[in-house]
């Protein structure tokens, strides 16, 4: 299953994460889940930390305004 949103992401990490635990796995298998897990990862913090740049804040006279670098 291809994931594009990070809701899916997240679901496919979680699907990820339940096979990484099972037992039987093998290690080659194991090694492919934590790859496309990683790749899952980094997409998902990419969107996450370009979300956050377009998030507005209110400031102390209530106008709207983007978020800088300097407020990180």
């Amino acid at each position: 299953m291809e994931s594009n949103t990070i809701e899916e992401k997240f679901a496919s990490l979680e699907e990820i994460i339940k096979e990484l635990g099972k037992e039987d796995i093998g290690i080659e298998e194991a090694l492919e889940l934590y790859a496309k897990g990683k790749v899952y990862v980094e997409e998902c913090k990419s969107k996450i930390d370009t979300i956050e740049k377009e998030v507005l804040k209110v400031d102390p006279n209530g106008e709207l305004s983007s978020f800088d670098e300097a407020d990180f």
